[in-house]
């Protein structure tokens, strides 16, 4: 039976966040430039390369979804951090401050293909800051009613993730054996830049922050990594998303069930996490201090049917919603080739199932 709807997405979105039982599980789908791009009927480059293109075509998803409760801001770059760009046969070359230079095709998002920054006494550490820029403009472009009445899941990068998209993950992890010294050093540089963006993007009236700590997966990273590395700096975003008065989203890329148990430590309120995490497991271990979101594979997303994501949607939500705190999502950002009615059929799902379960109450 299709659960009554009474509140706002964004309202219902945050409620989740802190752990309590909004009016249904909302759903909100980790949608960005990727998938907004074809929605709008646009080249996934223009959205990457422009921010206000990018702000249309995340509204055009809130338009096309009606039932969703929200999309993601999660990467694309700005004119004022580019300093040559270079159109090729097949995409384009930019160059961006921070020492990175990137490969854009035409219809995909783009990466990092050369990264000059090889020090961590590099002076660039201490204030170049090439994400920054394009997620605030998108933010900024939304309209204001827009954001007032959906959550826009906009945020800023960790601290260690920033070190590792600035400096490469192989260098990185290399440092964690033989310079620990030096990494610390070279994230605490990069820290008072993060708590700066989170103060800025307050400014803005978000209904969360969203730390991506993408490259401390599990994956990559071990726990006694993740603890001495990553936590210490996630729990100050923490504090500083806490102090501008909204609730804070941490979203790790991948693995994690090794580094599971220590996720509370961070403080955070909202576990964005991948499909490789076990929901179940993940609501036994942590969901009495940590609301959960999450998390249909994405690739299942592309090349399943909607029956197949609607039961998947139903299963998340039977693992995770008891006694509140959990959103409905997709595990990491949704790719350029889903089907739109997949997403859908995620939405219906929320509708459908989405009254919260009796259950232990959540612990925050």
């Amino acid at each position: 039976m299709t659960t009554t709807v009474n509140m706002e997405p964004r309202q219902r979105a945050v409620e989740a966040m802190y752990g309590r039982m909004p009016d249904r599980v909302p759903c909100v789908p980790l949608i960005d430039n990727s998938y907004s791009a074809p929605v709008m009927g646009v080249p996934v480059s223009q959205c990457f390369l422009d921010p206000t293109s990018h702000a249309e075509s995340l509204v055009a998803c809130l338009e096309r979804h009606r039932t969703i409760d929200g999309v993601s801001i999660n990467l694309c770059l700005a004119d004022e951090i580019i300093l040559e760009k270079q159109e090729q046969a097949d995409g384009y070359v930019v160059k961006t401050t921070g020492g990175t230079t990137w490969m854009i095709p035409h219809n995909d998002i783009g990466s990092v293909m050369e990264r000059e920054i090889s020090s961590f006494d590099d002076p660039r550490l201490d204030s170049e800051d090439p994400l920054k820029p394009g997620i605030f403009r998108t933010l900024q472009t939304i309209p204001a009613d827009i954001r007032r009445r959906y959550l826009i899941n906009a945020g800023v990068t960790g601290p260690f993730s920033q070190i590792c998209f600035l400096m490469g993950i192989e260098r990185v992890m290399l440092a964690t054996l033989d310079d620990p010294a030096g990494l610390h050093r070279a994230i605490e540089k990069r820290l008072p830049l993060a708590l700066q963006w989170i103060e800025e993007m307050a400014e803005f009236d978000p209904g969360c922050i969203w730390i991506g700590e993408g490259l401390a997966s599990s994956s990559l990273i071990g726990p006694m990594t993740y603890r001495e590395f990553v936590v210490p700096y996630e729990r100050a975003l923490v504090e500083k998303i806490r102090q501008v008065g909204v609730p804070s989203v941490l979203h790790i890329c991948g693995r994690l069930n090794p580094s599971l148990d220590l996720i509370p430590e961070t403080e955070t309120n909202c576990l964005e996490a991948d499909w490789q995490v076990d929901l179940a497991d993940a609501k036994r271990r942590i969901g009495d201090r940590v609301s959960l979101k999450g998390n249909l594979n994405t690739t299942t997303l592309v090349g399943g049917g909607p029956e197949e994501i609607y039961e998947m949607s139903k299963q998340a939500i039977e693992d995770a919603a008891a006694g509140g705190g959990f959103i409905l999502s997709s595990g990491c950002a949704l790719g350029r080739d889903t089907p739109p009615e997949n997403v859908e059929a995620m939405a219906q799902a929320a509708l459908d199932y989405g009254q919260y379960p009796s259950g232990a109450p959540y612990a925050q």
